[in-house]
């Protein structure tokens, strides 16, 4: 699952490529996929995309620090594919917002504040994932050849699979780059408002 972000009136360059699915061949397919990337590359404000473990801390970064640019609306569309829209306006605004944080250094420091963060918790889960093993041989010790999965298991270890499991951190699974953010900026600047689908 991912965030496809839309310039709503994008300044393009060029001119989108185009291809008639129904008659077009593997070659011109492969051609079509290449000439739109090139497309998008040559256009930054047509189209950004994230999947859900990269847009959910760039999507809490602007709720937190453009938030006040922001309806509720808008703040509550950041995490849904709704097809919430941001005017051209408050594109400009979330940009020059977000290339502030990167000049002052708050877009680093939260970097490596991420990066900690997930450090401790890989670690954090490689302990709470080989209780969950340790789980699993002891239920294979009294029910061998089953393969089963943690819901199907016995009462009470399924209880005891769920209480373990509870206890992961998401910590480690949503990365958060200054690139990345400096790729929204870039967007933001060139889409005449946005999206969000």
């Amino acid at each position: 699952m991912g965030f496809d972000i839309y310039g709503l009136n994008p300044n393009l360059k060029t001119k989108r490529p185009e291809i008639d699915w129904s008659k077009s061949t593997e070659k011109e397919k492969e051609a079509y996929f290449k000439a739109l990337d090139e497309f998008e590359d040559a256009n930054p404000g047509y189209y950004f995309r994230n999947n859900v473990w990269w847009w959910r801390p760039l999507a809490e970064l602007i709720y937190d620090k453009c938030g006040d640019l922001l309806s509720e609306q808008q703040k509550e569309g950041l995490h849904h594919n709704n097809g919430t829209e941001f005017d051209d306006d408050t594109a400009l605004a979330i940009a020059r917002r977000l290339s502030d944080l990167i000049k002052n250094g708050y877009v680093a420091e939260l970097e490596e504040s991420i990066k900690a963060n997930a450090k401790i918790a890989s670690e954090h889960n490689k302990k709470i994932e080989q209780k969950l093993q340790d789980l699993k041989k002891e239920v294979e010790s009294i029910r061998p050849n089953e393969n089963l999965a943690p819901i199907d298991y016995p009462f009470p270890y399924n209880n005891h699979w769920k209480e373990i499991n509870a206890q992961k951190s998401w910590d480690d699974s949503y990365p958060f780059a200054k690139e990345n953010v400096e790729e929204f900026i870039n967007f933001a600047r060139h889409s005449g408002g946005f999206q969000i689908c």
